[in-house]
């Protein structure tokens, strides 16, 4: 049996038992009925804030630490996510399908087509089978500079605020029907609209402690490796509720009996959850009418635009940085096409010009045109100086903190374990940090037929961060001719091994 690419299970707890491959039949059958998804009643999404430490120059400070770096600020970034319960995700992943195939299909015929590159399946080249991601995006507008070394030219790098928070739901309507090549928005379209912008939902940490911290969990019957049954259980952290496997928090009765006061409506008119599988193909069809106005001046200038989600990139000559900054403030704020806002903080311009014989990229004051040229372009997790491509120092810096938290855990595990010599679990430290685990291959399981074969699944281990720097280098190797990001990690062996001896004593 063919499964359709939308039909993708969510493991996290929600309100109501999980959706399982036994249930494909049935929930096909209602997802795609349009009579039934226009009546449907969707549930209150479930809220989770997501905090991600962050390190910002301090720019307060002139003087350097020890080791001759900038003094940082601990900073913190929090990322509000929202989960569907498991048919409203369903649902929102098949109507996701129905706007990509509308979108794609609208876009197609643009010249602007190539200039937005997030949230989509765009082949390496014509008839590959592997599409783009964010390494040859970045690629692209650095191949540009490079290509027009002989020219003075602006780069503007502009963060949208809020992006999906702040998305207009006139805009967004107007934008949906169009795709559709509709006069107004289908009734089954429109209670899928309705759900996304006339949000409810609950905060997840409320409704687990109103059930007295416990959850309902899977658990295997004795004898049999195949049949579970259900039951609550009491967990004392949400931390753990993978670990616990637990599958929901409530049946679907007991939390419209005993939990719609948890419920929270946001009556806004602007911003969607993110976290929806429906999402990001909406961020795409609310920008079409931004991304025709821009692509069309600056390439009538002879540059070149790009918008990866809410990063945008524009490059063209020196006279025109003033206009262009201008034309992309005036239509990210125009009410009749974004209605949106540009971050001051997150705006900036770059100049690549020669300098001494040498083709060079810096940072410019966008007021005082001051250059600072210990500042160079970066855009989608690399920097770019004019001569050489590399990943930002944060993307190294998140990958060992992540390392040393890893090792730190283990350590603490390997105390509490049954082992009597108390090593710690060394195979998943060498698989996620290590060269060791930067191979992607394909996953084999045991046979259900003959526990002594194994046979090829779908599946993939797709490798580590170290996987994502080795395409990385050789990718970027056309522009550097040389190994300069694999350079980059010279230390990374040398720092595992000095913490493997260090948790190991």
């Amino acid at each position: 049996m063919e499964i359709e690419n939308w039909f993708k299970l969510k493991k996290y707890p929600h309100i109501g038992l999980p959706i399982t491959i036994k249930d494909y039949n049935w929930a096909k059958k209602y997802v795609m009925d349009k009579e039934k998804i226009k009546k449907h009643s969707f549930l209150p999404l479930i809220h989770k804030c997501i905090s991600q430490r962050k390190f910002r120059p301090d720019k307060t400070r002139t003087d350097k630490t020890k080791t001759k770096k900038r003094f940082r600020i601990k900073d913190k970034k929090d990322r509000n996510i929202f989960f569907a319960s498991h048919i409203d995700s369903l649902i929102f992943s098949y109507y996701n399908t129905l706007l990509v195939d509308a979108y794609e299909a609208y876009i197609s015929k643009k010249e602007y087509n190539n200039s937005v590159v997030a949230y989509r399946k765009i082949p390496l080249f014509e008839g590959a089978e592997n599409n783009k991601c964010n390494i040859e995006f970045a690629k692209e507008p650095f191949e540009f500079i490079k290509k027009n070394n002989d020219k003075k030219l602006s780069v503007i790098v502009a963060d949208v605020t809020s992006f999906f928070d702040n998305l207009d739901h006139k805009i967004l309507k107007k934008q949906w029907t169009k795709i559709l090549s509709e006069k107004t928005l289908p009734s089954e379209h429109y209670n899928v609209f309705k759900a996304l912008t006339k949000i409810k939902y609950i905060e997840g940490e409320q409704l687990f402690n109103s059930y007295h911290r416990t959850m309902i969990v899977e658990r295997g019957l004795p004898n049999s490796s195949k049949k579970s049954i259900y039951k609550r259980k009491e967990i004392s952290k949400s931390h753990y509720f993978k670990e616990k496997k637990a599958v929901a928090y409530c049946e679907k009765d007991e939390f419209i009996k005993n939990n719609l006061n948890l419920v929270i409506s946001k009556n806004n008119k602007v911003g969607i959850p993110q976290g929806s599988p429906i999402s990001a193909t909406l961020a795409n069809v609310y920008m079409i009418d931004f991304d025709k106005i821009v692509y069309e001046k600056v390439n009538s200038i002879k540059g070149y635009y790009q918008r990866y989600s809410d990063d945008l990139i524009i490059i063209c000559e020196q006279e025109y940085e003033d206009e262009i900054i201008k034309i992309i403030r005036e239509n990210i704020s125009a009410k009749n096409v974004a209605n949106l806002e540009i971050q001051p903080k997150k705006t900036s311009v770059y100049r690549f010009e020669n300098i001494e014989n040498t083709f060079k990229g810096f940072e410019i004051d966008e007021i005082t045109k001051m250059p600072n040229f210990n500042k160079t372009l970066e855009y989608l997790g690399f920097s770019y100086d004019g001569q050489k491509v590399l990943i930002k120092t944060s993307g190294f810096s998140k990958f060992y903190r992540s390392m040393i938290k890893s090792f730190k855990k283990s350590a603490s595990l390997s105390k509490y374990s049954k082992n009597p010599d108390k090593r710690i679990f060394k195979s998943k430290l060498f698989k996620r940090f290590s060269y060791k685990g930067s191979k992607r291959k394909l996953i084999y399981r045991s046979s259900k037929d003959d526990k002594t074969k194994y046979v090829k699944t779908k599946e993939y281990n797709w490798g580590n961060y170290l996987s994502y720097v080795y395409k990385a280098n050789c990718t970027m190797r056309e522009i550097n001719h040389e190994d300069s990001i694999k350079k980059q990690t010279r230390k990374f062996w040398k720092n595992f091994n000095h913490l493997m001896k260090k948790h190991s004593t």
